[in-house]
């Protein structure tokens, strides 16, 4: 049997049977980056900064427009390793103390001082 002249693409087997071969790779890369794809789309939607600035606003009881809010939701919104750094923590205390050193305005603090203004204007 002569070997295949140079140029051609006839090594062997069927056209075919070869083009099948060639694309069951592509088939099984395609669904993986399908599956990646859709898992970046979530970690998008969750570290968008309306979702997590309204689960600040939810879970702290933070009065909105007070000093302590206002800055939040600029630090929150300013950069999105700010909005990943605060969402990797896992209980609220440990958020709130993110917050407050990132910040650098307290929440007690800030409520404490508005009703010590409160209470001296009543009495």
């Amino acid at each position: 049997m002569p070997a295949p002249r140079e140029g051609t693409s006839r090594a062997g087997g069927s056209k075919r049977k070869r083009k099948e071969f060639d694309q069951e790779p592509y088939v099984l890369r395609n669904a993986i980056l399908a599956e990646k794809n859709k898992i970046a789309e979530k970690m998008v939607e969750i570290m968008a900064e309306d979702r997590v600035v309204l689960q600040q606003d939810r879970k702290f009881r933070v009065h909105s427009w007070s000093p302590f809010h206002i800055a939040a939701v600029n630090h929150l919104k300013a950069v999105e390793e700010n909005r990943m750094a605060f969402m990797s923590f896992s209980s609220d205390d440990d958020k709130i103390s993110y917050l407050e050193n990132m910040i650098g305005v307290k929440i007690y603090e800030v409520f404490s001082a508005a009703y010590a203004r409160v209470r001296s204007t009543v009495l």
